[in-house]
């Protein structure tokens, strides 16, 4: 075993930059971007990576640099952080995302067979000299075994309910004869009757109605479906992630997530608010205590539906002729 001496100056540089971008999150350890693992401690650390990151860190490994010197730090500081702190890194959904939109295994499979060696191929102080700046280069990366085939491209309900979700809101967002606080009251009732409530969807939709986060240019209309399915692979993250972190108090395995994405921190930190009515916070008093009024009206004595591949391929289907005799 190689023992690498670090000083403490550069463990503290590294914490301090991804504590001041805000890129690792959990709603108990890291609920605004700063992680706190007390009452955390001794667990077994597994970091989900967004695709924004992943593409990144495959770039870098398959080019040896980036032509972005900020994007060379993020990705350093956090191979860096994880390495030195044990924490293990997943892009299991990531890959799932790049197969599913290409509609093909082969080349997420080639990303896998790059992501499974970095770990080998690279050293912590490596990527600390990306972190720190000293360097903005690597060695761009040997595979050293032939490509194993991997099967990503595999049906995902999470990212199914949340594409119908961004369809309906798309399609509120470009309904003129309703205002933004109607629009959102409007999407919990179709919420209530299709599909099971997401945190993280209801975040998104009071952040989008209320312009509080990046809209959808709903007059692109050859990109409208193109957006929907992008964001519904954001939430797809967040929701799929909260599967694993729900009962984790409990568990060994703790999973963190890392981020980049600005709309995606915004959701999330919006979201585990502590003692924040997140309509109120949106829309303001007035209206949003009106819209949290008939959000426990509406989900009173409710009947959950039952949620098939089946039943939302359908409810895919509806939502898309509808949005298109729209846009069209």
């Amino acid at each position: 075993m190689r023992l690498i001496e670090i000083s403490d100056r550069h463990i503290k540089d590294v914490t301090m930059f991804l504590i001041q971008n805000k890129l690792i999150f959990h709603p108990k350890i890291s609920p605004e971007g700063t992680p706190d693992f007390t009452n955390y401690y001794g667990r077994d650390y597994i970091l989900i990576l967004d695709r924004n990151i992943l593409t990144k860190l495959i770039e870098l490994c398959i080019q040896g640099t980036l032509n972005d010197n900020y994007l060379l730090k993020v990705v350093g500081s956090i191979m860096f952080w994880a390495e030195f702190n044990g924490v293990r890194i997943t892009a299991g959904i990531a890959l799932n995302e790049y197969a599913y939109n290409l509609k093909d295994n082969l080349k997420a499979s080639k990303e896998n067979n790059i992501f499974l060696e970095i770990f080998d191929f690279y050293s912590p102080l490596q990527w600390l000299d990306l972190a720190l700046g000293v360097k903005n280069t690597i060695p761009p990366i040997t595979l050293s075994k032939d490509l194993n085939s991997y099967t990503f491209n595999v049906e995902n309900d999470h990212y199914k309910m949340h594409y119908a979700e961004m369809l309906h809101i798309t399609l509120l967002l470009a309904d003129q004869q309703l205002n933004n606080t109607e629009k959102m009251i409007e999407f919990i009732k179709w919420n209530n009757d299709n599909l099971l409530f997401c945190q993280y969807t209801l975040i998104y939709a009071c952040l989008l109605f209320s312009r509080k986060i990046k809209q959808i240019n709903i007059k692109q209309t050859d990109e409208i479906f193109k957006k929907c399915r992008n964001q519904a692979w954001d939430l797809t993250y967040l929701s799929f992630w909260s599967t694993l972190y729900w009962e984790d108090s409990e568990s060994n395995e703790v999973f963190l997530f890392g981020t980049m994405d600005k709309d995606l921190k915004r959701i999330f930190i919006t979201t585990h608010e502590v003692n924040k009515n997140p309509f109120v916070e949106c829309f303001g008093e007035d209206k949003g205590i009106k819209i949290h009024k008939e959000f426990q009206k509406i989900i009173s004595n409710r009947v959950k539906p039952h949620i098939s591949e089946d039943y939302l391929n359908r409810l895919i289907e509806i939502e898309e002729k509808n949005l298109i005799k729209v846009i069209v």
